[in-house]
């Protein structure tokens, strides 16, 4: 490079949109939502941010057998979690995450009725001893995680939370090592830190890692773990600079490489996972069990799946029309009302049967999804008709779930960043604490927390590019 006078220099700048933290944490949160996961245990969740966001009520119950109503495919989809486990070694980061996953002392999320009851746990300890209050997990998450692991812990990883727990989904995500090129100029020899334990001439992100792995070390390391445990398993890439690299690097790698293992089905599989972790921890010493430090119970509406009868309904939706003061009113404007979603018993599908068969109503289907249909009362006196001109906010974004404590805790400079653009040349980035689940904004704010921020996570997705697969061969 020219660094003469007058010469232009070049420098390497990484820029992240959405921030790579958040970019991680909704490839997590989509694929719970799409696999309508139910429990999950994060497994070096620090502050507890990933926690907290899935304490969050859905405004009404999953359909299941027993909602007296036929499914409604056209509502919106969102994570119904029922129990949740956090476990971490730091005994600070888990007294935060103790005071983020408590129950709001208002008892609402996002101005709607909780009417699912969710069990959270926080738990201290390392992974590599058991815990049976982790058998029969739904799904486990360990993002940015393993990198940190020493040989011994490592070496438990997949024989415990594979092999021990066995739950159906286990997503983590570690660094590429291919990206970090990108992160200085090419003759910048200042940079990043050595490896720490000295195997290789290589430059990590953090002074804490004890491996980067390349994309062919990942996937081979995840096809055997998958091969042993009996899983399928895809691993995929996340995070692309929205800044072209200016000397070509870096092309299509990604920062970030997330794995999903997928749990192979049937009792034969059942038996040999089970066989092999039992040969495995037999000449393995049992180290000190975890210490539960707190448990948070979610309850839900006293009157989540009881039905009331529908001439009940029909009269508290003909109310609720009249409250509002519009002669055409969104199913979700309905559903808010406390007095026709807890008739409904929490079913969002109960509310849309009723309107359905009712010939007093006509439910207009436009809008592609249930919530935002209208429906219409002919004839009602409305106690408002002022409102028939105002325009109506967004339903979703109207009132958000508070609590007292505004505290924010920063553990690095990647957490610190206000901006939705991250721009970040690698040296102080702390991917160990993973400081993109800390708590970000105050809870009451309408913006980052608010619902129509979590539906576009939700809806957001990695790039299809260096898939690969692996099954049990």
């Amino acid at each position: 490079m020219d660094n003469s006078i007058g010469a232009e220099v070049q420098v390497a700048q990484v820029t992240f949109f959405p921030p790579l933290h958040e970019q991680r944490r909704s490839w997590a949160l989509d694929i719970l939502r799409r696999e309508k996961v139910t429990s999950m245990l994060d497994v070096g969740c620090h502050e507890g941010v990933l926690l907290q966001l899935l304490t969050h009520s859905p405004p009404w119950r999953a359909h299941s057998a027993l909602t007296p109503a036929p499914p409604v495919l056209a509502k919106p989809d969102f994570i119904h979690m029922r129990q949740l486990h956090g476990l971490d070694i730091s005994h600070d980061q888990l007294l935060y995450a103790s005071n983020v996953t408590a129950p709001p002392k208002t008892g609402y999320a996002y101005g709607w009725t909780r009417f699912e009851s969710l069990d959270v746990s926080i738990w201290e300890g390392g992974l590599q001893v058991p815990n049976p209050a982790f058998q029969g997990i739904d799904c486990i998450v360990a993002t940015e995680l393993v990198e940190h692991l020493d040989d011994d812990v490592l070496t438990c990883f997949a024989p415990i939370l594979l092999g021990h727990y066995a739950p159906r989904l286990l997503l983590f995500t570690t660094p590429t090592y291919e990206f970090n090129i990108c992160f200085s100029a090419p003759d910048d020899q200042s940079w990043g830190f050595p490896d720490p334990t000295g195997r290789t001439n290589r430059i990590f992100r953090h002074s804490d890692h004890k491996f980067e792995w390349t994309i062919d070390e990942c996937e081979a390391w995840c096809r055997a773990a998958a091969q042993e445990w009996g899983y399928d398993v895809t691993v995929d890439g996340i995070g692309r600079s929205t800044n072209k690299d200016p000397w070509g690097r870096g092309g299509e790698i990604r920062a970030s490489q997330a794995v999903t293992f997928r749990r192979l089905e049937g009792s034969e599989w059942a038996t040999r996972r089970a066989a092999k972790h039992a040969e495995w921890a037999s000449s393995r010493a049992q180290g000190n069990p975890h210490e539960l430090l707190i448990t948070h119970q979610y309850e839900a509406h006293s009157g989540a799946e009881s039905v009331s009868p529908r001439e009940d309904i029909i009269a508290a939706v003909k109310n609720a029309i009249q409250d509002i003061g519009s002669s055409e009113v969104t199913v979700f404007e309905l559903w808010r009302e406390d007095a026709v979603s807890t008739l409904c018993g929490g079913w969002f599908e109960v509310l849309l049967d009723v309107i359905g068969q009712d010939p007093s109503f006509v439910l207009h289907k436009e809008a592609k999804a249930a919530d935002d249909w209208k429906v219409e009362l002919p004839g009602v006196e409305l106690k408002n008709p002022w409102r028939n001109n105002v325009k109506r906010d967004d339903a979703w974004g109207e009132t958000s779930e508070t609590t007292d404590d505004t505290t924010t805790s920063y553990e690095d400079e990647e957490e610190y960043e206000e901006q939705y653009y991250e721009e970040y040349d690698g040296q102080y980035w702390d991917e160990t604490e993973d400081a993109g689940w800390a708590v970000s904004e105050t809870e009451g704010s309408n913006s980052e927390c608010d619902i129509n921020t979590l539906k576009a996570w939700a809806e957001w997705q990695p790039a299809p590019d260096w898939m690969v697969e692996a099954g049990w061969e």
